[in-house]
């Protein structure tokens, strides 16, 4: 069991905790970020003015943190679902071609390819869209709903997480009627649960919310524009490019209008 020690401590793949607090471990409340965080909060704010500070534009034309974390969330559920869906029906495309075309006298070998190449694109493309705007629009739903609940309450708690996952299972078997819709709700409210939990927990255990995780990652990402922004007016406010620099090494004279002027009234 030695090779589970290392310096006085257990290790078990980074996940579990130790019996050794770290200071890596505590997360620091006096750095920029959160003091600006907690100077965004204005005192004394209802439910319903937090939630439409939520949906104003400021004056750089950015969104607040939270439209933000839920453009991430959607994106990236489309994203995953244009994949699953793409790969899917690419795969059962392909598999059709290969059985319909058996017995099919094609031109040459490459012209088989090419049919299959095709048949095989405009699969992966159905399938990432019929797949890709749904698991997007249930993933922006599912943590709007969160978002809004808990913006209004101005904490977070197992509550939103429920009616997001009941409310967005209900909608989501609509087609299916009462008796469906009650069971995506059920399900949908239980998998929420199961969701929040994990959430929850994890925020406890890094000793911040999600209120602050949304604020950080959108300091983040407008800091990250802010330096990419610095650097382009960086390059373009360039006094001296290395084309000028080269110009006045060979004429020493620097010519200018008013230099030609002057040259013109003299003559």
């Amino acid at each position: 069991m030695s090779f589970l020690r290392k310096g006085g401590r257990f290790l078990f793949a980074g996940i579990l905790p130790t019996f050794h607090d770290s200071p890596d471990d505590v997360v620091d409340k006096e750095n920029k970020t959160y003091k600006a965080y907690l100077a965004s909060k204005p005192p004394n704010e209802t439910g319903l003015e937090r939630l439409k500070h939520m949906f104003t534009i400021d004056e750089f034309g950015s969104i607040s943190s939270e439209l933000n974390s839920i453009y991430q969330a959607g994106f990236l559920g489309f994203l995953i679902g244009a994949i699953y869906g793409g790969v899917t029906q690419s795969r059962v495309g392909y598999m059709n071609f290969m059985e319909n075309n058996q017995a099919t006298a094609f031109k040459s070998h490459f012209d088989a390819k090419k049919k299959l190449q095709d048949q095989f694109t405009v699969n992966f493309a159905k399938g990432g869209f019929k797949w890709g705007w749904r698991v997007g629009l249930f993933t922006t739903s599912y943590f709007g709903i969160i978002t809004c609940i808990s913006v209004y309450r101005d904490k977070s708690s197992i509550y939103e997480y429920l009616a997001a996952g009941t409310l967005t299972g209900a909608t989501y078997k609509m087609n299916l009627g009462l008796r469906g819709m009650a069971a995506g709700g059920i399900i949908g409210g239980f998998m929420g649960g199961i969701a929040g939990v994990a959430s929850l927990l994890l925020m406890k255990a890094s000793g911040t919310s999600m209120e602050e995780v949304r604020y950080w990652q959108y300091k983040w990402r407008v800091n990250r524009d802010d330096n990419i922004q610095a650097a382009f007016k960086k390059m373009t406010e360039d006094e001296h490019p290395e084309l000028f620099k080269a110009h006045d090494e060979r004429v020493s004279e620097d010519v200018s209008l008013n230099s030609v002027k002057e040259k013109a009234d003299k003559v």
